[in-house]
């Protein structure tokens, strides 16, 4: 039972490992690097979220029984029982960002985007009504414009390697003025600069 015990650290270090591995892999699901497909790239994300948390939960009670026993018995835990821990929450817990493709874009780009928005909105900012799409460019597969009320601020849409995830200017820099960005319903989940968003489109 004692030797069952001392195994059981290695191979929650082994599992750790994996799920390290699936974590990457997920967060470049996430950013749009990679995609094996909308519903495989679904059950990776799924399956890296459950699973964390059941070796989360694994290994703190192992660090817990084996820091008892350390205390009490004077039993030294092995070498491998708090690393599995420790890696966890390092990548739990360290701000791990990897750029999506529409991000590194921008920064690429970030000139022509901007000599792209400034004079549209210039030419279009006074217009009682706007709905139209921009001239075709190397820079982007597709660009919209509209105006949101009753904010009236002008957003530019641009679907730059991503569909998922456009490339979005606000005129007035308010998330909060902004209604139906993204195709209806879209969530802006990361500020670049001012003005200039990458977000989510809403697929419901």
């Amino acid at each position: 039972m004692e030797k069952n015990t001392k195994k059981t650290p290695k191979l929650l270090l082994i599992l750790v490992v994996g799920w390290v591995l699936l974590y990457i892999l997920a967060r470049l699901i996430l950013s749009s690097w990679i995609s094996i497909g909308f519903f495989s790239d679904f059950l990776i994300v799924i399956l890296v979220i459950l699973a964390g948390v059941v070796l989360l939960v694994s290994n703190i009670v192992i660090v817990t029984l084996s820091s008892f026993r350390w205390l009490i018995r004077r039993e030294r835990p092995h070498v491998a029982t708090f690393l599995p821990l420790a890696i966890m929450l390092v990548f739990y817990f360290l701000p791990i960002h990897i750029p999506s493709r529409t991000e590194m874009a921008f920064y690429h780009h970030r000139d022509e985007f901007i000599e792209l928005a400034d004079p549209f909105v210039n030419e279009h900012q006074n217009a009682d009504r706007l709905g139209c799409h921009l001239p075709e460019s190397p820079l982007y597969e597709s660009a919209v414009a509209g105006r949101t009320w009753p904010s009236g601020a002008l957003v530019i849409e641009f679907i730059v390697a991503d569909y998922s995830l456009p490339l979005v200017y606000i005129s007035t820099d308010n998330p909060d003025d902004v209604r139906d960005t993204c195709s209806e319903g879209g969530v802006l989940i990361e500020r670049l600069e001012p003005k200039w968003y990458v977000c989510l489109r809403d697929w419901n």
